[in-house]
C-alpha cells in the first residue's frame, strides 16, 4: 500500500527526473508493470457514488502506473519545448525498457484495469508522437513501436465483447488508436479511430445528450465531460491531418460540447435533463478548450467557465505541444 510518504517520494520522483534527464543522469528504468488488479472505486452499480476504502485501493494499485506516466509526458513536454535530446533521450530509454518488459500487457484480473489500459495508451502514444522526431535508433523505435501495436490489439479486443458497453470508455479507446496511428504511421490504426469516432458522433442526441452518460445520475454532467474529451482532440488531431470530424454527422460534436458547455456554467441545466442533482465542484478535466476555443472562438462563452488546464497524463501531457508536433511537415 502506498503511504503518504510513499506517494511524496513518487512525486517527487517526477520532479526530479526532469531536471536530473536534462542533466544527461537518466535515472534507471523502473520495474514494468505487466499483470494489473485493479478495483473499482464506486460503490454502486450506477457507478455515481465513490467509495472511498475501495479508492484508496485503487490509487494504491495504479500509483506506478500514473508515475510512470506522469515522468513521461512530463519528459516528452521538455525535450519539444527545450529541444532537449537528452531529456527526450531519457524518455525513449524509459519508453523502450518497459516495450521491452511487456508492460501493461499482461492480464488485467478487473474489468478497471481494463479501461485502465486503453487510458494509459493514449497517454503513451501521445507522448511518443512528441518523442519520435528525437529517435535516433531505429531499433529502438521498432521496439517501441511493437509495444503499441501490441497493446492497441489487447485494449481493442476487450470491446470486441459484444456484452461491453460501448460508452466513453470506447470513445477513449478511439484517441488511444488515434495516438497509436499517428505515433506508428498506421493508416488502419487512423480509420479505427475515424469509425469510433462516427460511432460517438451517432450517439449524441439533438439536444447534446449522450445517453449512456445520461445513467450516471448526479455524475452526468462528469461524464458528459469526460466522454466529450477525447472525442474534441480527436477532431483536432484530424484537422492538422486536413480531415474535418467536427463537421461529421451534421457536427454533432458541436451540440455534445455545447450542453457540456452549458452545464459546467450553469449545472443545473444537467440537473433538469438528468433528473438528479450534479456533483458540485464540476471536475473540467483537461486539454479540450483552449483547442475548441481557438476552432470555434464564437462558440464559447467563457462567463462563469471554471479553468481548464491544457495538460493531462491520459492526453500525452500539454495538448497545445502535441498539435505542434502533429502540425510540423515530416
Amino acid at each position: 500500500m502506498w503511504d503518504l510518504r510513499r506517494l511524496a517520494l513518487a512525486t517527487g520522483l517526477v520532479c526530479a527526473l526532469s531536471g536530473a534527464a536534462t542533466a544527461q543522469q537518466c535515472p534507471p528504468v523502473p520495474q514494468p508493470v505487466r499483470d494489473l488488479n485493479l478495483p473499482r472505486f464506486y460503490g454502486d452499480a450506477a457507478g455515481a457514488t465513490v467509495d472511498p476504502v475501495r479508492a484508496k485501493a485503487h490509487e494504491a494499485a495504479v500509483e506506478p502506473l500514473v508515475v510512470f506516466l506522469r515522468t513521461i509526458v512530463d519528459l516528452a513536454d521538455k525535450a519539444v519545448e527545450r529541444r532537449d535530446t537528452a531529456t527526450a533521450a531519457c524518455a525513449l530509454n524509459w519508453l523502450q525498457g518497459w516495450a521491452n518488459g511487456g508492460a501493461w500487457l499482461g492480464d488485467m484480473v478487473t474489468q478497471q484495469a481494463e479501461y485502465q489500459r486503453k487510458w494509459d495508451l493514449a497517454g503513451i502514444a501521445l507522448a511518443y508522437v512528441k518523442l519520435k522526431p528525437f529517435v535516433k535508433d531505429r531499433a529502438q523505435a521498432a521496439a517501441i513501436e511493437a509495444w503499441l501495436f501490441a497493446w492497441a490489439a489487447k485494449s481493442r479486443a476487450f470491446f470486441d465483447d459484444p456484452g461491453r458497453r460501448r460508452n466513453n470508455h470506447w470513445y477513449w479507446l478511439g484517441l488511444a488508436f488515434a495516438g497509436t496511428a499517428l505515433a506508428t504511421g498506421s493508416e488502419s490504426h487512423w480509420a479505427t479511430a475515424r469509425d469510433i469516432y462516427r460511432d460517438a458522433m451517432r450517439d449524441i442526441r439533438a439536444d447534446g445528450v449522450l445517453p449512456l452518460e445520461l445513467e450516471r445520475q448526479e455524475r452526468a454532467l462528469f461524464y458528459h465531460v469526460f466522454a466529450m474529451t477525447p472525442l474534441v482532440i480527436m477532431a483536432d488531431l484530424a484537422a492538422q491531418r486536413g480531415e474535418d470530424w467536427y463537421a461529421l454527422e451534421n457536427g454533432a460534436l458541436h451540440r455534445l460540447v455545447a450542453l457540456c458547455l452549458t452545464g459546467l456554467a450553469t449545472p443545473d441545466t444537467v440537473t433538469a435533463i438528468a433528473g438528479k442533482a450534479q456533483e458540485r465542484p464540476v471536475n473540467a478535466r483537461a486539454g479540450w478548450l483552449s483547442l475548441y476555443r481557438a476552432r470555434f472562438p464564437e462558440r464559447v462563452r467563457a462567463i462563469g467557465l471554471p479553468e481548464v488546464p491544457d495538460k493531462h497524463r491520459w492526453l500525452g501531457g500539454d495538448v497545445r505541444i502535441l498539435m505542434r508536433v502533429v502540425g510540423i511537415p515530416k
